[in-house]
């Protein structure tokens, strides 16, 4: 789980970053939307839809996977970005490799990873 200062949680925080982010995607498997926010800290969210599964135990472990891939390269996001994940497709059969490799071109396509 992401510490409580490292959560973008707010909606219309969330709006926000919808609305004036860098897109990045990966052959509609997911995208993220990347927006500078002025602050210390990078905050990151994790959307799953109902589209994707209706049982929310599907979409906690799509959420759970995706969230441990972010924590485990914390050290590669930029600092001071608020970052929304978005899921296109259920991915809680793919193999935890491909989510990552997925996961990092959306990241870095959206500009939140370090060069």
């Amino acid at each position: 789980m992401l510490a409580r200062e490292n959560r973008l949680r707010k909606a219309n925080e969330i709006t926000r970053v919808y609305k004036r982010g860098n897109y990045g995607a990966v052959s509609g498997v997911l995208s993220v939307k990347a927006l500078s926010s002025g602050r210390g800290q990078t905050r990151v969210v994790v959307v799953v839809g109902k589209k994707i599964s209706k049982k929310a135990v599907v979409r906690n472990k799509i959420r759970r996977r995706l969230i441990g891939h972010l924590q485990a390269h914390w050290a590669t996001l930029r600092a001071g970005y608020d970052i929304v994940v978005n899921v296109h497709t259920d991915l809680s059969a793919v193999p935890m490799d491909k989510i990552a490799q997925a996961l990092t071109q959306a990241l870095d396509r959206a500009g939140a990873i370090t060069s």
